[in-house]
């Protein structure tokens, strides 16, 4: 896309963080928190405003084919873009801040982007606790794919919450590794990382437990916190410095890390989902978490 004098069609820096935006309310979150962020790791700001010529404008199939059309986009690509960086240096007049505005499908130009990232920031829609985010194809398509880690960042959420990071740990090697990133993103904030375990249906001897502070309900208890524990205990060991709890809940994990991360800096999760381009692309309760939280969550893949 050709711009002008002031914007610079620029590759992404290696190991930036990449903030995405389109041009609506949910830019100004997407940005304040990644600008944040890259402050924070001491790495460079990367703006991408993809811009899809192939978008139909209405419902007879008219495309964005016009000369006139698309240069009044593209101006718009550049004026929104603009505004994004003068948004971000206000903030931070130290922070080294480049911009992209790659065209056609959006998801491909914000995964291209991500290569080589140390980050990828998207946004939300706003919604209130009664209600749900239903994330569009290409929302789940840059979280389910992206080479980098994904933060979602709801829309009119604080840049930072109260100190903690919060972390869902079930034993995989998922969930070791979005510990070891919860661990690292703690450095930077309040040091303070609450892990998650919960567990929702369980037998003892034949009988579902369902009796809190029964025999049967302690023993399952302590089988999910010993599985907690020994899941983090090589990376607790390894950086004493950060204040790390550990809680087992009764309840639906979606649910559960939600409630739990109400307020938080940041709720992180390691995604189940199988990788490529088939079968699930992102793991079950990874998207009702980015449905329904209302702080960033991060989404880490093991790659």
């Amino acid at each position: 896309m050709s711009t002008d004098a002031s914007i610079q069609d620029a590759p992404t820096p290696a190991g930036a963080v990449v903030a995405a935006i389109d041009g609506s309310h949910r830019d100004p979150a997407v940005l304040d928190w990644a600008a944040a962020e890259a402050v924070a790791v001491g790495a460079p700001l990367h703006v991408v405003h993809a811009v899809d010529l192939g978008t139909p404008l209405s419902a007879y199939g008219e495309l964005l084919t016009s000369p006139d059309i698309v240069d009044k986009v593209e101006q718009e690509s550049v004026r929104v873009a603009t505004e994004a960086r003068e948004r971000v240096t206000a903030t931070h007049p130290a922070l080294a801040v480049t911009i992209a505005l790659p065209t056609g499908a959006p998801a491909g130009g914000l995964l291209n982007a991500a290569d080589g990232a140390r980050l990828l920031v998207v946004g939300s829609a706003r919604k209130t606790k009664a209600e749900r985010i239903v994330l569009g194809t290409t929302s789940l398509s840059v979280v389910a794919h992206s080479p980098c880690p994904v933060v979602l960042v709801p829309e009119d959420c604080d840049v930072r919450g109260d100190g903690r990071v919060v972390v869902g740990i079930d034993g995989s090697e998922h969930s070791r590794l979005a510990f070891q990133y919860a661990l690292e993103a703690a450095a930077l904030r309040g040091k303070t990382v609450t892990t998650v375990t919960s567990w929702n249906v369980e037998v003892v001897n034949g009988v579902v437990v369902t009796e809190p502070g029964s025999t049967e309900w302690e023993t399952v208890d302590k089988r999910y916190r010993d599985m907690a524990e020994r899941t983090i205990a090589d990376l607790r060991a390894a950086h004493p410095e950060i204040d790390v709890s550990v809680e087992v809940h009764h309840g639906r994990a979606a649910d559960t890390l939600v409630e739990v991360a109400q307020g938080a800096d940041l709720l992180l999760v390691g995604s189940r989902g199988r990788g490529g381009f088939r079968g699930m692309l992102l793991g079950s309760v990874s998207q009702r978490i980015l449905g329904r939280a209302t702080v960033p969550v991060g989404v880490l893949h093991k790659h």
